[in-house]
């Protein structure tokens, strides 16, 4: 009797070994990769229902250009001056367009806006908030690097490669300016859902009018020698804003206009759009 328990017994061992040495063959699971994001990518937000605009970000390829504008563009300001040679060495991602307010409700929960609308640009907000916002997002997001545009990203992905005053012509006439862009003239002074107009060539909307847009930068005046990246003065008091917005002037409604502002101000006409590294 205690043969037969001891063969049992080993029959037993046996057999648990051979299982342990079938599953130790067994090649671990692999750790399911982030899909690649493309050309466009759509950044899931928790809480946006229906009909509300998803976060959709476009990638911009790396290139050169020439930033600022001369002497002899109509409605050049000094401060866009000296025109100087600019490379942005690497893709990135830029929203296709300004943060809706439903956006900015599904990550921060309060809505700022002076006027209400999901697919309203938020507005009023500084960009100490717009900082907050990113933080959040990045921390919903997994590798998002979310972040503001600079000043460069963002003139070089307004011209979307043309060379003139806007995205649409070096001479536009009115009737094409409120075409793509909200401005005084054709806004009726209020904020309209982005998307609406046209875009530019690399589909990016609303990248003049409707909303001012917060730059990454701290505002200085331009260099003349080519530059790589720039990231803006080190230190300053005001922040660029871009864009123009609603309540723009048409001589605003330019690829090399520039704003500053300081960066806790508030303004009805600012928002932003979200940048993100590759």
């Amino acid at each position: 009797m205690k043969l037969l328990k001891r063969f049992c017994l080993m029959l037993a061992c046996c057999a648990l070994g051979f299982a342990m040495m079938d599953c130790g063959s067994i090649s671990p699971k692999k750790a399911v990769e982030t899909p690649s994001k493309g050309k466009e990518w759509i950044v899931q937000l928790p809480g946006l229902k229906e009909g509300e605009k998803p976060l959709i970000m476009l990638r911009i390829p790396a290139g050169t250009f020439q930033m600022g504008s001369p002497e002899s563009e109509e409605g050049h300001e000094e401060n866009e001056s000296p025109v100087h040679s600019v490379t942005i060495s690497r893709d990135f991602y830029l929203g296709k367009y300004e943060i809706t307010q439903a956006q900015w409700m599904a990550v921060m929960q309060e809505n700022p806006s002076t006027e209400y609308g999901p697919n309203l640009p938020v507005n009023r907000v500084n960009w100490y908030d717009c900082q907050d916002f990113l933080r959040r997002l990045n921390e919903i997001v997994n590798d998002g690097k979310f972040r503001l545009p600079t000043e460069a990203e963002r003139e070089y992905a307004c011209r979307a490669g043309t060379e003139e005053m806007t995205y649409f012509g070096g001479d536009p006439t009115d009737e094409l300016i409120e075409e793509h862009a909200w401005m005084r003239t054709n806004s009726e002074g209020e904020l309209h859902e982005v998307g609406l107009l046209k875009p530019n060539p690399w589909g990016l909307h609303d990248m003049l009018g409707n909303v001012w847009e917060w730059c990454e930068d701290w505002y200085a005046p331009y260099q003349a020698q080519a530059q790589v990246d720039p990231q803006g003065a080190l230190l300053g008091t005001e922040k660029v804003f871009r864009g123009a917005s609603w309540m723009a002037r048409p001589e605003w409604i330019r690829c090399a206009d520039r704003g500053k502002f300081t960066p806790d101000n508030r303004r009805n006409t600012g928002g932003f759009r979200a940048a993100s590294s590759d």
